[in-house]
């Protein structure tokens, strides 16, 4: 999972992570210079794509930091769906109840009331 321990991926495949921020680079940065100046750069990403979780290890247990091996550095959304739907009733039910929602009840008395009426 990027951004997350000490030995997290820096080079995930993706462009958004891999080339500066708008705010640094205000230009449009076009395919074929996002793909020659960005992707083949031997540097950790300008910007950490915090929470993506990518592929990891092959098949032996390695793991290549190297941008270009997607099937390894990819954040995809069948990865990364599966670990927000497993994990979203435990964080979504506390902090609903603390912080509420619009629409949402929130304070645990509210949820006792509607669920003794």
């Amino acid at each position: 999972m990027a951004g997350y321990g000490q030995t997290y991926p820096t080079q995930v495949h993706h462009r958004g992570a891999s080339i500066l921020s708008i705010e640094v680079l205000p230009g449009k940065v076009s395919c074929g210079e996002g793909f020659s100046i960005w992707f083949n750069a031997p540097r950790p990403n300008p910007n950490v794509h915090v929470g993506a979780i990518v592929g990891g290890p092959d098949s032996n247990d390695r793991f290549q930091d190297i941008r270009s091996d997607y099937s390894h550095l990819e954040p995809t959304t069948y990865i990364n769906a599966a670990f927000v739907g497993a994990v979203a009733p435990f964080v979504g039910s506390s902090t609903m109840l603390e912080h509420g929602y619009p629409g949402v009840l929130s304070t645990t008395s509210e949820l006792q009331d509607i669920c003794s009426a």
